[in-house]
């Protein structure tokens, strides 16, 4: 015999070994197919579909007077019930309880989400395992059980979903982070949910004892408000949350896609579970500061320019006061470095983790009050003659020369001084030495022509009586450098234009 011949030989022989084999596979599928105890159960319910169809189901099974509820009017609920098993393509098979020693299990027939029937089974004989992977098992059934009850339904959906059952518009409960639950009782057919959104779409859902559980996307995000949000190509307007936070609220039936972009060129699509890589802060600063991100300067579009409150009562005797800038920081990426610098260039160190910050001197804050404007005005008797007006211990016609005409500090002196309320000061006597602990610092150059300065002291008091009263100040006193124009020989001088009582150190 040829060595050719030999081999055709060989591989017909194989070929024959490997076709029985395959065989013999398809054929113990077939088996481990038909050993599975669903099977058994599906030949119960087709047995029960049949019944139900020749009309000797109700003489097998007993069922329960079952009286229509507010869902289900009108409706003959015996009919409905057994029309249920002619809907196989509708029904599944859940497993339920627990078997005993093995060799026993129920499970739960299901149609439109309601529990129409139990089948309980028990093993014949012993488990068998071939080619080591297929373990198989023969089943009968047990008992059959239909079932018949009346059930509750609980829904829970966002608020601005609408939901009807078979028809009749639900009313929900108010519930915590915008949801609201809908609740229905007494129904013994598969319920009829309607939920639709705010555009009128509707919303799939399944039922799982007797949970009703709606298939929609809901993010929620909390960003700072430099950043943008798209939804599908178009822009998501959020709510605000206060200081820089706005909060994103997207609610919808299917997947969306969601771009987050921040003003440096990054951009993140969000799928609702990933954390944002995220470096953020809210800056308060004096506009002379600058704000820079990884060496580039913050955009104009994350910058807000605004006058500055402490300024409010004076600014149309000052010119180009500073203004404040709200810097909205949002960079889509770990660890951007952010660095700010002062008026004279001098960097200001962020402690990170303890914004928002705030920076509202535009230049160096000076111990004492400089030469310059020392010689021109004794700011602490400034300070002093205010105290002793309040306490009228010196009149308005003294103090007026400190302040500028038709001022808010004139004006609010002014009324002071002619209304009821200087009558109330207590009758008392200066000690001697009248002020004590007199303190002049943090002197703050606003600008050319406007500084301001913190002063302190006590001034002593006693009463009639005896009794000492001591008045504690510490204010910060504004002042600004007036000219007259009704007078054009004299010079401009320092006047007294605001003063506010200082709570916190100055930042």
């Amino acid at each position: 015999m040829s060595f050719k011949r030999g081999y055709l030989i060989y591989l017909g022989v194989l070929g024959i070994f490997a076709a029985a084999a395959l065989i013999y596979v398809l054929v113990l599928l077939r088996q481990y197919e038909k050993s599975q105890p669903e099977q058994q159960v599906w030949k119960a319910v087709d047995e029960l579909s049949a019944q139900a169809a020749d009309g000797s189901f109700s003489s097998l099974y007993e069922l329960p007077e079952a009286e229509p509820g507010a869902f289900e009017e009108g409706r003959d609920i015996r009919k409905e019930y057994l029309a249920l098993y002619s809907r196989r393509d509708d029904m599944t098979l859940t497993k339920s309880g627990s078997s005993i020693k093995g060799d026993t299990l129920e499970y739960q027939v299901e149609c439109g989400g309601v529990v129409i029937a139990k089948v309980g089974l028990k093993a014949e004989g012993s488990p068998v395992t071939k080619l080591a992977v297929f373990s198989m098992q023969d089943w009968a059934v047990d008992y059959v059980r239909p079932e018949m009850k009346a059930r509750d339904y609980t829904l829970t959906v966002p608020e601005t979903f609408t939901v009807t059952l078979n028809g009749t518009p639900l009313e929900g409960k108010p519930e915590k982070d915008r949801l609201r639950t809908y609740t229905a009782s007494g129904l013994y057919l598969p319920p009829d949910f309607s939920i639709t959104d705010g555009t009128g779409g509707s919303a799939d859902y399944s039922i799982r004892n007797g949970r009703v559980l709606a298939e929609y996307y809901d993010y929620n995000l909390t960003l700072p408000s430099s950043l943008t949000v798209q939804v599908n190509g178009e822009t998501w307007k959020g709510k605000s949350e206060g200081e820089d936070k706005v909060r994103y609220e997207i609610t919808v039936l299917e997947q969306p896609s969601v771009i987050i972009s921040d003003y440096y060129g990054n951009t993140i699509e969000y799928d609702g579970e990933d954390k944002l890589p995220l470096t953020d802060c809210f800056i308060t600063a004096d506009q002379r500061y600058t704000v820079e991100v990884d060496g580039a300067p913050v955009p104009k579009q994350a910058v807000t320019r605004t006058e500055n409150p402490d300024y409010r009562h004076f600014a149309e005797y000052a010119e180009n006061l500073p203004q404040v800038c709200t810097y909205s920081v949002a960079v889509l990426k770990e660890d951007a470095e952010i660095t700010v610098a002062d008026g004279q260039g001098k960097p200001v160190k962020l402690e990170k983790g303890s914004g928002p910050y705030k920076f509202l001197n535009h230049g160096d804050v000076l111990d004492e009050v400089p030469r310059e404007v020392s010689s021109q005005i004794d700011v602490l008797k400034v300070a002093q003659d205010w105290s002793l007006f309040m306490s009228n211990d010196m009149a308005f016609s003294r103090i007026k020369s400190y302040l500028i005409p038709s001022s808010y500090q004139y004006e609010a002196a002014r009324k002071y001084a002619s209304g009821a309320d200087i009558t109330y000061t207590s009758e008392h006597t200066l000690a001697n030495p009248a002020f004590t602990g007199n303190k002049v610092g943090n002197f703050c150059r606003i600008t050319d022509n406007c500084f301001s300065v913190d002063i302190s002291f006590v001034k002593h008091m006693r009463l009639p009586s005896g009794t000492p009263v001591d008045d504690t100040m510490n204010d910060r006193f504004y002042f600004v450098k007036y000219d007259d124009p009704s007078d054009s020989e004299k010079e401009a001088v320092w006047k007294l234009v605001g003063m506010e009582e200082i709570i916190d150190d100055r930042k």
